[in-house]
């Protein structure tokens, strides 16, 4: 695969300072809630917090802090929280990559699972992933990018995962029309055969036009959760959620691909 092309100015999630954004249903036709990332400094610390508003009145707080590293941040401590409508706490994420340690809860019981993890030097989390995605893309996106992702399953697990560049992009329907799709495969052993085709598709869209910005994410909320589609909305009026035509409903890979979508 040939380079992908640089921008002549090339900036970070990091510097980004804040991103609205809309959640959307799968297939991009219904918004489901809005949201925001801001990032600042505290002390020494890079501190990249998150707020997901949904329509239900549930919503989910996210906080990653980082430390500066030579050409990436490193990240330290993750905590993920699931809140219902009424404001009880449904289910929560933790991981401290400085002691080791992670924990994970889930349902009205409350019963916590935690257990001690030698995390790689190479361990992200939640929206934090998307740092090292995106300084992939920004040096050229050649062959794969192998990281590792924390995640809570049954248990609390640090997963190998592939970062590459979608040959067969199922397409972006949103401004800009450019944006380059990249796919994130987790790795199960010779167990991949069995699980591959139940584990949810984790894609991300960046714009090689403003220096890979982020754009837009499919995710699943969290583990066996409902699937999203995080859309990128700013103010700029280039920016805004600008659907394109896609009556044929599905992308180059013969997969659905998000349909039109308002900014509500």
């Amino acid at each position: 695969m040939l380079a992908l092309p640089r921008a002549a100015c090339s900036e970070s999630l990091l510097d980004a300072g804040s991103i609205d954004f809309t959640i959307m249903s799968p297939d991009g036709r219904i918004s489901l809630g809005r949201g925001r990332y801001t990032i600042h400094r505290e002390n020494q610390a890079i501190v990249l917090h998150g707020e997901s508003r949904y329509n239900t009145g549930e919503y989910d707080i996210e906080t990653d802090t980082l430390a500066p590293g030579l050409s990436l941040p490193i990240l330290q401590k993750f905590d993920h929280l699931f809140y219902a409508g009424d404001g009880s706490l449904v289910r929560a994420a933790h991981a401290d990559l400085t002691d080791a340690s992670a924990s994970c809860m889930e349902g009205p019981s409350r019963i916590e699972k935690a257990r001690e993890i030698n995390f790689p030097s190479n361990t992200w989390a939640g929206a934090s992933v998307l740092i090292p995605i995106q300084q992939f893309l920004q040096s050229g996106g050649m062959g794969d990018l192998d990281l590792h992702v924390f995640n809570c399953t049954s248990k609390p697990e640090v997963f190998s995962v592939t970062v590459s560049v979608a040959t067969r992009p199922a397409g972006w329907p949103y401004s800009p029309a450019g944006a380059v799709q990249v796919n994130v495969k987790p790795h199960f052993g010779w167990f991949d055969v069995f699980i591959a085709p139940f584990i949810p598709r984790l894609s991300a869209w960046f714009d090689p036009g403003t220096g890979w910005e982020f754009e837009g994410v499919a995710i699943a909320r969290y583990y066996r959760g409902p699937q999203i589609l995080i859309v990128r909305n700013e103010n700029e009026p280039s920016r805004v959620l600008i659907p394109a035509d896609r009556s044929a409903g599905h992308g180059a890979d013969g997969h659905s691909a998000p349909a039109s979508a308002r900014d509500n």
